[in-house]
């Protein structure tokens, strides 16, 4: 929320009290008004303004016992804007002295307005005063709370971020760091061929150009990987990739994806692009349904086809398994769970749940 945002809707606790001045008839109002405009003035600055806030407390509190000595002890709901003021101090021991000088100042105007009016004291208003002496603690523990919340978000988005990191490393160090030192080993060989063997040194020297673009196109596929994947987008392309491969697709969506982290979006692509790949390369099947689903707890990704299956022999469950694993390590940056269900009929079940992540 900006700065000019919260100006305004600072002001908005003044606006009944204000109304209900405005219609109370000048000649009888003129002092309350002018009070009233100057608790305005200094509970919007120290709501606003940290400098000296304490003193600005201080005033509303003169303000309200006046309030409280020219008329009534109801008029101690006026101080409810210091008490909201004092939950912004930076300590509870500070707003223990404030609140411990609210209740000096408004016990002596109470006290002083029942004896100059020569009534006896009554405590009706007594429960107000409870609960202006417990606002600014319960309004701080919230602004606590928030805070908490606030920087275990940021702490959850940068170890995710770390893992992302790690996982990329991974990946660059088994494919790209293999391929490279595969290029290297051929260009050795290639050198060494040039004299004896010519012939073969030109095919070696062909073997490296081979490999050079492999490495060029496994660069490509890290980076499409790490850019920001929209899911609708993904899904068309998912459902494309099965009809090209001779496989009836159905796919729905219900979710917002506009809610969604950018690490949850990236993820949860990745895997139905994997999904798709193992059912388009190892399934066999003739028709796989697709549905993205979110209910208030989680995103949920469900991948069903009628292929073989995935139990029938160790063969099966190799192909598989890579792209498993990388699924699961990806997921568990995210706290996310990947289920595996194969019916008696064959028909494999992917399950993937991705827990809310809202900041």
């Amino acid at each position: 929320m900006n700065r000019m945002a919260t100006k305004w809707l600072t002001f908005a606790p003044l606006f009944l009290p204000a109304v209900y001045l405005f219609f109370t008839p000048f000649p009888q109002a003129w002092l309350d008004i002018g009070l009233f405009v100057l608790l305005a003035l200094f509970y919007w600055r120290g709501m606003l303004w940290p400098m000296h806030r304490e003193m600005k407390i201080v005033i509303q509190l003169v303000i309200v016992s006046f309030f409280i000595f020219l008329h009534t002890p109801w008029h101690m709901c006026f101080g409810f804007y210091p008490a909201i003021t004092m939950s912004l101090l930076a300590s509870y021991r500070r707003i223990s002295w404030m609140v411990g000088s609210m209740i000096g100042c408004f016990a002596a105007a109470v006290t002083l307005s029942a004896y100059l009016a020569a009534e006896p004291l009554r405590f009706e208003w007594l429960p107000v005063s409870i609960a202006l002496i417990a606002v600014p603690y319960v309004a701080k523990m919230y602004q606590v709370s928030c805070e908490v919340h606030a920087k275990l978000s940021e702490a959850h988005a940068e170890i995710i971020k770390i893992g992302e990191r790690e996982r990329i490393a991974r990946d660059l160090h088994d494919t790209l760091g293999q391929t490279l030192s595969m290029i290297t080993v051929k260009s050795e060989l290639a050198e060494r061929l040039i004299e004896p063997s010519p012939d073969q040194a030109v095919l070696e020297a062909r073997d490296v150009q081979r490999i050079s673009r492999m490495a060029l196109l496994q660069i490509r596929e890290l980076v499409n990987d790490m850019q920001s994947i929209d899911i609708r987008e993904e899904l068309r392309r998912a459902e494309q990739i099965l009809v090209t491969a001779g496989i009836e697709a159905e796919t729905s969506m219900r979710m917002n994806a506009g809610r969604m982290m950018p690490i949850e979006r990236n993820i949860l692509g990745m895997c139905l692009r994997e999904c798709i790949t193992n059912v388009v390369k190892h399934s066999g099947a003739g028709k796989c349904s697709i549905q993205i689903l979110e209910d208030k707890e989680q995103y949920v990704l469900l991948v069903c086809d009628n292929g073989i299956g995935i139990t029938r022999g160790p063969l099966q469950a190799r192909q598989y398994g890579a792209g498993l694993l990388g699924m699961k390590e990806r997921l568990s940056l995210i706290q996310g769970t990947l289920k595996l269900d194969t019916d008696p009929e064959n028909r494999t079940k992917v399950t993937i749940a991705i827990p809310h992540h809202r900041m």
